[in-house]
């Protein structure tokens, strides 16, 4: 696989692969094979741009299902994309959500963090009532170009969120299947968990971070801009409350064992 690289955003691993000039005949399968073989959460693939943009990015979770966003693999992307040579630090990068502005943050001359746009946020119900193992649970919902459950909790390192993600992951209220956030509040900051859809937990979710952030802010629980800690590193999320959502955070190369 000498074609594909790794990189880490905030501790969420993607390989990347050039689909410049060939696709994957199943991308899949190749998503399952290599981030079994790597330790990854999902597969990248950088592919010719078809509506103006830079790149275009296609993103498959470690089942091989397709997502239609990824906040963290953005920025991974445009890394990539950038020591590629198809683009420079500020690039458009399609994505099945929309093209979504990049800017590549340097130390020297390495790129070590990025800023992106993640599109307009939607929140879906503000308080969502979801039926579960004889409880209701409170949540709010928001779609940031994917779905996103934000449950609230008081100890966001004792939450169920291996059990309970995945419980609510394939909710009845959820057809499509839904990322699930476990949201603490820590004085100005948000601590969170994500189980990922297709994925299970991550070190990190940039798309969970920006939805957590969301419900925090539309709940009067938070102000932006809104720090994010993740159990892989730490994210800033900027949202006016009407308009573009912005993500940025910390990415890195990783050398292939």
């Amino acid at each position: 696989m000498a074609d594909v690289r790794l990189y880490s955003a905030a501790g969420n691993r993607f390989a990347v692969l050039d689909a410049f000039e060939h696709m994957p005949a199943d991308p899949a399968q190749l998503a399952r094979l290599t981030c079994d073989r790597f330790g990854l959460d999902g597969l990248l693939l950088g592919a010719r741009p078809s509506a103006g943009g830079d790149c275009r990015m296609l993103v498959f979770n470690k089942d091989g299902s397709r997502a239609e966003a990824c906040g963290n693999g953005l920025r991974a992307l445009a890394r990539w994309a950038v020591e590629s040579e198809h683009a420079h630090d500020s690039l458009v990068i399609e994505t099945d959500a929309g093209a979504r502005r990049v800017h590549c943050l340097r130390r020297g001359n390495e790129i070590v963090a990025a800023r992106a746009e993640l599109g307009v946020p939607r929140v879906i119900e503000r308080e969502a009532v979801l039926a579960h193992d004889g409880q209701e649970l409170r949540a709010t919902l928001v779609d940031m170009g994917n779905p996103h459950c934000i449950l609230f909790v008081p100890d966001v390192g004792r939450a169920p969120v291996s059990a309970l993600g995945a419980a609510l992951e394939c909710h009845a209220r959820f057809p499509g299947r839904t990322n699930v956030s476990f949201v603490e509040l820590a004085g100005r900051r948000l601590l969170v968990r994500t189980w990922e859809r297709g994925v299970g937990e991550t070190a990190a979710c940039g798309t969970g971070a920006g939805a957590s952030a969301v419900a925090a802010l539309v709940h009067g629980r938070a102000h932006s801009p809104v720090e994010v800690g993740m159990r892989g590193g730490r994210l800033q999320v900027d949202w006016d409350g009407s308009g573009v959502l912005f993500l940025a955070g910390p990415v890195e190369a990783l050398t292939q064992a």
